[in-house]
């Protein structure tokens, strides 16, 4: 089955993710970008960026490649306004970034100061700029969308993460708020919960299948989200104007993961 979004729903739309130069944040701004927007990839390492770029320009699509670090206001003005400067506006903000080291289990007598301040400034720091540079064009757009990648952790905590799950709990808050700040300004504000396979992931599962198996019964669908197909369509379909009556909300895609909530 191929992965690519086949549809042109965000044609002429201008949408900046950031930890877009690998994995989840790729599929999505591919995605995006597959859908008609033009996108900046802002990305920590610039050589990751452009290379997402470069994969969104040989589809034919139009892809402007930042080094951002989401966790300097600096930056992500700059982002922003470069972005603007080069396509002419913004009607898309992802925020996608996070810290390397939330994917590190460390239970709580692990957990440094530096650890904290670090994963924190990446996730909840980094979404308070994304939202402060972007909040002018999503409103001067007509049709703008804020989105932060979230996780269940942060709904139902991670006994061996807690700096991850203290990260994701607060972005719901967040993400609420700014749905009720910004709702009359007619901008969507909500939150996309994925469990999107990654190159790690697949790595150890292929070494250790049955684990995979075990695993993997967790999911009604038996099986992980793809990054592009799975979890950049959804956020296309939040971004489109089919979903500009919801906001303030958190969509699990997680191929039924969640079906408690």
């Amino acid at each position: 089955m191929s992965d690519r979004i086949s549809d042109r729903t965000l044609e002429g739309r201008v949408a900046l993710v950031t930890g877009a130069g690998g994995g989840v944040g790729r599929g999505i701004a591919l995605a995006l970008a597959a859908a008609g927007a033009k996108v900046t990839i802002a990305a920590r390492r610039a050589a990751t960026g452009e290379d997402t770029a470069a994969m969104i320009r040989g589809e034919g699509g139009t892809a402007l490649a930042l080094q951002t670090d989401v966790a300097r206001r600096e930056d992500v003005e700059q982002a922003v306004a470069h972005t603007v400067e080069a396509f002419g506006g913004l009607d898309i903000m992802i925020h996608n970034a996070s810290s390397s080291l939330s994917g590190h289990p460390a239970q709580l007598g692990e957990i440094t100061e530096r650890a904290w301040e670090e994963q924190l400034a990446v996730g909840m720091d980094g979404s308070l700029h994304c939202a402060q540079a972007a909040f002018p064009h999503l409103k001067r757009s007509g049709h703008g969308r804020y989105v932060g990648l979230n996780s269940a952790f942060g709904l139902h905590g991670a006994g061996m993460n807690p700096v991850y799950a203290a990260g994701k709990g607060a972005l719901r808050g967040f993400i609420k708020s700014l749905a009720r700040e910004w709702g009359p300004h007619g901008i969507t504000v909500n939150a996309i919960a994925p469990a999107s396979s990654t190159e790690a992931a697949d790595a150890f599962f292929e070494q250790n299948p049955a684990l995979k198996d075990a695993f993997l019964r967790n999911f009604p669908m038996r099986r992980m989200g793809r990054p592009r197909q799975d979890i950049g369509g959804a956020v296309v379909a939040v971004c489109g104007s089919g979903f500009g009556y919801v906001t303030g909300q958190t969509l699990f895609v997680d191929g039924g993961l969640m079906t408690v909530l």
